[in-house]
């Protein structure tokens, strides 16, 4: 799997983080911040009950995998109006989980879309 968040053609990704896996499964997130919300995204070895502190993120990834079939949508405590999308990743029998968050009042949403060879799957807002 790769992360890409960096430079485009055109300019700078700003907070647009990417996710790719070898079989064209792709998540996207968009955590461009606006004001007084917190978005972001980490990987933790199961499913998270709070955004952990701190916040490390997990970049090497090679020969990870998306579950396609596991899809969480939740909140924490600590989201507010927010909420958290997570998705399963594997290797062998190996597991982790991508969280993408947004912890916000309610005024900024942070979409989301998941794709597999290019067919949107799954796409919402936190």
């Amino acid at each position: 799997m790769k992360i890409f968040e960096g430079k485009v053609k055109n300019g700078d990704w700003g907070s647009k983080h990417n996710f790719l896996d070898e079989n064209d499964v792709y998540v996207g997130y968009d955590a461009d911040q606006d004001c007084c919300e917190n978005a972001d995204w980490f990987i933790s070895d199961k499913i998270a009950d709070k955004i952990p502190e701190p916040l490390t993120k997990e970049t090497i990834l090679d020969g990870w995998l998306f579950d396609t079939k596991f899809f969480k949508e939740t909140s924490f405590p600590d989201t507010d109006e927010g909420g958290v999308a997570i998705f399963r990743i594997t290797k062998g029998d190996k597991e982790k989980y991508l969280h993408l968050f947004n912890c916000q009042n309610g005024y900024y949403g942070h979409g989301f879309t998941m794709e597999i060879k290019g067919i949107v799957e799954k796409k919402g807002t936190l």
